[in-house]
């Protein structure tokens, strides 16, 4: 579950294991009365699976219900709420209901606006990488940060500024494999080979997307997969919308890619999105073209074993969250779906 504010676990032996206990905040027991569970196991079972009367009766009594009576009427113990009528018992869960957003406005859930103020001090993370401000990348640097530059000089420049950030990512990579190789002359030449071969793009869109061709170049066959975070516009908080990775990503080390990092909100859920899938946190690199301050400190605070590849760093976000100075929305100066001014 990702981004979610509330996670509801559900089912009759949902109190059974003292792990899971540990991680509710509130254990709600839905109880009815012994007749109209009966009442309702006749109806099921005759009406839609066709049963015969005295064939339900004699498993419910022989079975389900020395089920009940030892395996889940004993763990009422530890609920906090006992609902009985269960839907029909509203203020029961009006109750509820009120409790859950006493929760969520006591503990607050704007992730990016804590993300945006946390302090971390001024020292940068040691796992971050950040490329030799030369006077080429300054001034592709020149070129995408300025709101004048036509769309096609943006995508041009923007290119070729990614494909530096990959080439840097790949020389971060532990080559230390020994190879000895024969020249066209007959000469052996004493040669280094990366020690990870299996190596996966993973983009977040949509604005990583725009970093694949630069992987795809400078690495023959490499497989890419794609996590779509998007921002919702209501609570103005990252949300996974959909998922595509190899089934054996936890082979691979992973370029997790994004064009800019501002609060690192989204990097953060993505990583958490591979961790999950079994890929270690040292087999992965966040390569971006702009981060804040902030960002580097926040995936650096939360991950840091992950290495961060950068060619920039800026300062801080405004309150729309945008990079500041910053290059604006990457992706809409990237794919000219700014929004019009008419």
């Amino acid at each position: 579950m990702y981004g979610a504010n509330v996670i509801i676990f559900e089912g009759i032996l949902a109190f059974y294991s003292p792990d899971v206990l540990k991680l509710l905040d509130m254990k709600v027991f839905v109880d009815t009365d012994s007749d109209e569970r009966l009442v309702r196991r006749l109806q099921r079972d005759i009406a839609e699976r066709e049963r015969e009367l005295d064939g339900v009766l004699k498993q419910y009594f022989k079975f389900v219900k020395p089920a009940f009576d030892y395996y889940i009427a004993p763990s009422m113990v530890h609920a906090d709420i006992i609902v009985p009528r269960g839907g029909e018992n509203e203020v029961a869960i009006n109750l509820i209901a009120q409790n859950v957003m006493t929760q969520l406005q006591q503990r607050g859930f704007k992730l990016r606006e804590k993300l945006a103020n946390a302090n971390f001090g001024m020292s940068r993370p040691n796992s971050l990488h950040l490329l030799p401000s030369t006077p080429q990348i300054r001034g592709l640097h020149t070129f995408i940060r300025n709101k004048d530059t036509p769309r096609d000089e943006f995508i041009f420049y923007s290119k070729r500024l990614i494909r530096l950030v990959i080439e840097h990512a790949l020389t971060l990579l532990p080559f230390t494999q020994d190879v000895t190789v024969e020249t066209p002359q007959g000469i052996p030449y004493e040669g280094k080979r990366i020690a990870t071969e299996k190596i996966c793009g993973v983009s977040i869109l949509r604005a990583g997307e725009t970093m694949e061709n630069a992987l795809c170049e400078v690495l023959k066959d490499v497989r890419i997969g794609k996590i779509l975070i998007q921002t919702n516009l209501d609570t103005g908080e990252p949300e996974l919308y959909y998922l595509r990775l190899p089934k054996d990503i936890k082979d691979y080390h992973i370029f997790l890619m994004d064009a800019t990092v501002a609060t690192g909100a989204a990097a953060i859920m993505a990583i958490r999105v591979l961790l999950d899938h079994e890929v270690t946190e040292e087999h992965i690199s966040l390569c971006s073209l702009l981060m804040t301050e902030q960002g580097v400190h926040n995936i650096a605070y939360a991950f840091p074993k992950v290495r961060i590849v950068t060619t920039a760093v800026d300062p801080c976000v405004n309150e729309k969250f945008y990079i500041v100075p910053g290059i604006g929305n990457f992706g809409d100066r990237y794919f000219g779906t700014e929004p019009s001014d008419q």
